[in-house]
């Protein structure tokens, strides 16, 4: 229990008036009538020393039988959207709380959970709804809760802290594309690659004897039958299969400018007469992560098998895979990446290009304007790979680097190339080819 100022207060009231009933004449504050002893600082004294009492024993009791819960909908969002969550407070004795304060102690920026509530009736449930606008990705636990009260006149304050069980997961911006610049020759009926794998695609290879550990749907029944023994199918690699994401995570390249603008608060009322316009904070790695998701989320729904590969504190690289299942998993993975690597594009691209398919596109997303890049470049052509460039320009987001000649020497090696500028909307810069 902590006190208030309004406790020091009376406090030195209190003092003042002990000190007065020792060393002040009687004459001067007489005793209002004439058999009675009780003077002006004997009435002080007692009447502080109650208050004190009557007040602490007030607060002691004020968080008794209360107690609140946390209700979310849903714990998965994506930057840009709003989260509402729904607090419940239930008193369950029979007499009124003045006043009860619920402070949201949670990491989520621009969490508008706290709240002061008042005249709380007996056996009464009180809710309300904050609502969130989700601006930055990652975990977020939703708590601690701090609860307090107290006495009528603020001499003491009971606070208790609940504990947060729940997490809430921001997921990346993503904007939906309706087209994104492809290499030429990627598109279906094209040459097939010829290296066998078991997982089903367009082209027919052949029939090879069954081996422990593969799949029974790649079982050929009618061929199997005749050799009176297990067959499985084999396929030759489709050139449409493999789509590689290379996020580049060099916390030397990347540009961001700190945003002294709170986030802004949200409430119903709000959300009911204005439309929502959000704007991705000023910093070169969020519109990397955000590209990147973007993108994975267009090849998926094309069919196509989608990894992503990214040297950041700890290298992360996901195997391609088709369908709903592996959007989710990227967009999780990238909810936590951080600009906070040390191997530079070139590095990460000569480690991870000699295990990509032949034919595979691949896609370079970075803000970086070193000779490295250009490298990257070389080495994925000269292994027969169809690289796209999607460059944001750090000298939009404010960086004092220019970024014009660089892409002219990009755009000679005939690839294509999206630029990302602050200040566009992310969609249309990723449906424009430079």
């Amino acid at each position: 229990m902590s006190v208030g100022k309004t406790f020091w207060a009376i406090f030195i009231l209190l003092a003042l008036a002990v000190l007065g009933s020792l060393f002040v004449p009687t004459a001067l504050f007489p005793a209002p009538a004439p058999n009675t002893d009780i003077r002006i600082f004997t009435r002080i004294i007692v009447m502080c020393v109650g208050l004190i009492l009557v007040s602490w024993v007030w607060a002691s009791f004020s968080l008794t039988a209360v107690s609140i819960r946390r209700e979310a909908r849903v714990l998965r969002h994506q930057v840009g959207q709003i989260f509402e969550e729904r607090f419940r407070i239930n008193n369950r004795l029979p007499f009124s709380r003045l006043w009860l304060e619920v402070r949201d102690e949670s990491g989520l920026p621009g969490s508008a959970g706290s709240r002061v509530l008042s005249l709380i009736g007996p056996n009464q449930q009180r809710s309300y709804v904050s609502y969130t606008l989700l601006n930055r990705r990652g975990a977020f636990r939703l708590g601690p809760t701090i609860l307090s009260s107290g006495d009528p006149f603020g001499l003491f304050r009971k606070s208790r802290i609940l504990a947060g069980d729940k997490e809430l997961l921001v997921l990346p911006y993503v904007v939906k594309l309706d087209r994104f610049p492809s290499p030429g020759g990627q598109f279906p009926g094209g040459k097939a690659i010829l290296q066998k794998a078991t997982e089903v695609t367009p082209q027919a290879a052949g029939v090879r004897e069954y081996i422990p550990g593969d799949a029974l749907r790649s079982i050929h029944w009618p061929t199997s039958a005749r050799k009176d023994r297990l067959m499985v199918k084999e396929f030759e690699q489709d050139p449409q299969a493999d789509v590689w994401i290379f996020i580049d995570a060099d916390r030397e390249v990347h540009f961001a400018r700190e945003d002294a603008t709170p986030p802004p608060r949200v409430d119903q009322i709000w959300l009911r007469r204005t439309e929502l316009r959000f704007q991705l904070p000023m910093d070169t790695f969020e519109y990397c992560v955000s590209a990147a998701g973007s993108i994975a989320d267009f090849y998926l729904r094309m069919g196509r098998a989608v990894g992503i590969v990214c040297a950041s504190e700890v290298t992360l690289v996901m195997a391609p895979e088709r369908g709903e299942r592996q959007l989710n998993k990227i967009l999780e993975n990238l909810s936590f990446l951080k600009a906070n690597g040390s191997i530079p594009l070139a590095g990460l691209v000569e480690t991870e290009a000699p295990q990509l398919p032949r034919a595979s596109t691949v896609v370079l997303i970075t803000s970086s304007v070193r000779n490295d890049v250009e490298l990257a470049i070389d080495a994925l052509l000269m292994r027969r790979l169809r690289p796209v460039m999607v460059f944001i320009d750090g000298e939009s987001f404010g960086s004092s680097i220019p970024t014009g000649v660089f892409l002219n020497r990009i755009k000679r090696r005939n690839i294509p190339v999206i630029v990302v500028r602050h200040g566009i909307p992310l969609r249309d810069c990723l449906e424009s080819l430079v």
